[in-house]
């Protein structure tokens, strides 16, 4: 399970970086940056939620908590990531950032499919 995750994380970053380099060719660093940025806010937490889990350890119950704690770290960090990108990076390509943080979440769902 923990080499799946693992995985899934690193190609969630290969996607992130392939797509901001197209872009970057293509449609300038601004875009680019956007695009990273978006895929960062996606690959971020999600390897946050399995170094919380892969240090989760016992019986059915911790191991249930340990599942609760690590997705409200997930989604919090999500969403300080959002709320900063926004209020700090005021040139961001919102439809960039937004289509590289779903092709992230697309990442793991082809993944889980394919295992």
């Amino acid at each position: 399970m923990c080499g799946n995750a693992r995985r899934v994380v690193r190609l969630q970053v290969l996607a992130t970086v392939a797509i901001a380099l197209l872009l970057l060719s293509r449609e300038g660093a601004t875009v680019a940056m956007s695009a990273f940025l978006g895929g960062t806010i996606g690959f971020v937490p999600a390897w946050i939620y399995v170094r919380k889990m892969t240090a989760a350890s016992g019986d059915p119950q911790s191991l249930l908590r340990a599942q609760y704690k690590a997705e409200f770290y997930k989604f919090a960090v999500t969403a300080v990531m959002f709320a900063l990108i926004f209020v700090l990076f005021r040139d961001v390509a919102a439809l960039y950032l937004f289509l590289t943080y779903f092709a992230t979440l697309a990442v793991y769902w082809v993944a889980l499919v394919m295992s």
